[in-house]
């Protein structure tokens, strides 16, 4: 297989031309690309969601994501290289060998950290002693880069330590306190609450929602990583699912004007 410049190819070709070569069923909803996932073929009809502005896909079905050439390997059940080569190969034949113009990037706005809330504690000097690039992490498949944006990492000390120390806001933004995340499966619970902190009062993401579309996942490293795959608005319960979890999912819905909520 001859030599593909992975780079060079992604700043040829953007993503919505890929989804154009592998024929897929996708529906423009708002800023996303949205459908079923042929590969999975559960999660329902909109399963997979691209972001064109950020050349990235998320598949809730699979709990994957990345660029162009991989969403072009998740979609065939391929290699990477493979679908790389495949991409380079369908717009060369198609264009003459000069492939497609990338169309005009916006990066997505940046969030201002919000102002906390005193809590006992400061949450600011909490998240500057977290490791995001502690080896331990690595397994969880998470970017230390996306750890920095969630203002979360590894505990080496106090109540979460040995676990990734995820920080936990309410709508307004403002700091709850750290959850206790395990990082094997000996750690028990899988999530340690805050103290004082009822767990089905709370949305994991609930202050980075905005109005349209809202997914719901059952794991908060589900939304680390589908944010790290361009897809937004979404949140997880941090407890089993109860009155009280529903009626603060509804409420946040109603809050922030999420007309629909798709379960992953």
């Amino acid at each position: 297989m001859p030599f593909v410049d992975f780079a060079e190819l992604k700043t040829r070709i953007n993503i919505e031309s890929v989804v154009r070569m592998l024929g897929l069923n996708l529906r423009q909803t708002g800023s996303q690309l949205r459908g079923p996932c042929p590969t999975c073929k559960t999660g329902g009809d909109r399963a997979l969601v691209v972001t064109p502005a950020r050349d990235l896909f998320y598949c809730f079905a699979a709990k994957a994501g990345g660029d162009q050439i991989a969403l072009a390997a998740h979609i065939k059940n391929i290699s990477v290289k493979e679908a790389a080569g495949q991409i380079s190969d369908h717009f060369q034949a198609r264009n003459g060998g000069t492939g497609t113009v990338q169309v005009d990037r916006t990066s997505s706005p940046t969030v201002p950290p919000a102002q906390s809330t005193k809590t006992g504690f400061d949450p600011d000097a909490y998240a500057s002693r977290l490791d995001p690039a502690q080896p331990a992490l690595a397994p969880l498949g998470i970017s230390p880069d996306t750890f920095k944006v969630f203002l979360s990492g590894y505990a080496s000390t106090g109540l979460n330590r040995g676990r990734l120390a995820l920080r936990l806001d309410d709508r307004q933004g403002n700091c709850v306190g750290y959850l206790g995340y395990a990082l094997t499966e000996q750690q028990q619970p899988k999530i340690i609450a805050p103290n004082g902190v009822n767990l089905g009062d709370h949305l994991f993401g609930a202050s980075r929602v905005q109005p349209g579309p809202l997914y719901l996942v059952r794991d908060p490293l589900q939304v680390l990583a589908a944010y790290e795959n361009g897809v937004e608005n979404v949140v997880s319960f941090l407890s089993d699912i109860t009155a009280q979890s529903l009626v603060t999912l509804t409420s946040l819905m109603d809050t922030v004007g999420c007309e629909t909520v798709e379960l992953f």
